[in-house]
């Protein structure tokens, strides 16, 4: 069976019309600090890294046409942080007391977390396959830092 070059070329669009938006793209965007890892080191796991803030990862992902396009843009304290991404983690630094993490799609989700020295607040990051008009849902859920390892420094 041969494709027809137009109907396939309006699929690709459609879809990359429909990828979901880095907040840290728009101008004049005040970019919180952050760093994006492949694979978290176990001293945070143990809490001994002098670190307290969040660390958002993407999920093990989805495989298909769209891939992993659709993952949601995460702000903290209304700072743009970047776009999730599968399998790797955004370790952002924040100092002790009360924050706001939230994941924006279609929708947006929000979670409160109050840190004291040394703590680190998890979070993971996705998208819903089904539902949204123009996006899938962005997820973003509470997570334990073993499953965050697991997800994320699983190769």
């Amino acid at each position: 069976m041969r494709l027809k070059p137009l109907p396939c070329l309006v699929v690709l669009l459609l879809t990359a019309a429909c990828a979901v938006p880095d907040a840290t793209k728009q101008e004049g965007a005040a970019v919180a600090p952050h760093e994006v890892l492949e694979v978290l080191p176990e001293s945070y796991r143990e809490g001994g890294a002098n670190f307290t803030g969040v660390i958002v990862y993407g999920d093990k992902g989805y495989t298909g046409l769209v891939g992993d396009i659709h993952y949601p843009s995460v702000k903290v304290d209304g700072n743009p942080v970047g776009k999730c991404q599968k399998r790797k983690a955004m370790v952002i630094p924040l100092t002790p007391g009360s924050h706001v993490v939230s994941a924006h799609s279609e929708n947006k989700v929000e979670h409160g977390v109050t840190l004291p020295e040394g703590g680190i607040a998890y979070f993971r990051c996705s998208f819903l396959r089904i539902g949204g008009i123009i996006y899938p849902p962005a997820v973003l859920a509470p997570a334990d830092a073993a499953t965050a390892y697991a997800v994320v420094n699983a190769r």
